[in-house]
Formats: structure tokens, C-alpha cells, sequence
């Protein structure tokens, strides 16, 4: 993260860029969306990050790189990646 962009914080229901979402999750921040009228939750331990939908654990992830996490979760068969990039999901909050 040595080139730091400055984003704004987000509202809720807005919809943020891909590089916006990395940003968060490179600061270890935990982002809950909405995608198709479901709520999502990622989550982060000490062990890594974990995808929810409510109490269900969708993915989890235990590697170096933040980026993981959202390359390997598939919702309806597509990764978080790629409907972050298509502008599909809304933020909720960010902690």
C-alpha cells in the first residue's frame, strides 16, 4: 500500500469502485454488502477473512494477500471479484 489512495467513506446502499473495496480490505477493514437482496458480511481474524451470508460461512480465506479472499468466494457461481468489478453488490457498512 506504499501508493495510498484517499477515498471517501462510502454510504450506505452506494456502490464503490474495485480498487475502492481493495482499499478497505488492505486496511483490514470488515465490509457488509447486499447483493440481490441478500446480505453479506467479510469478516476478519486473526486467522483471515470469511465471507457470511447471515450465520452461514460462504468462504473463508487464510492467506497473506487480502485479494484472496474476494477471487476465491463465488456467489451464484460468479467470484466476489468479478461482481465487485460489474458494480453488481451495495455497501451497507464499513468497519
Amino acid at each position: 500500500m506504499d501508493n495510498q489512495r484517499n477515498f471517501d467513506d462510502v454510504s450506505m446502499g452506494e456502490v464503490i469502485s474495485y480498487e475502492h473495496f481493495l482499499f478497505y480490505l488492505e486496511q483490514g477493514r470488515e465490509i457488509e454488502f447486499v447483493y440481490k437482496g441478500k446480505e453479506y458480511f467479510i469478516s476478519r481474524s486473526v486467522e483471515g477473512r470469511a465471507v457470511w451470508e447471515g450465520r452461514i460461512k460462504v468462504a473463508e480465506c487464510y492467506g497473506e494477500s487480502h485479494q484472496d479472499i474476494i477471487n476465491i468466494t463465488k456467489i451464484d457461481g460468479v467470484t466476489l471479484a468479478k461482481l465487485i468489478k460489474q458494480n453488481k453488490i451495495e455497501i451497507i457498512t464499513v468497519f
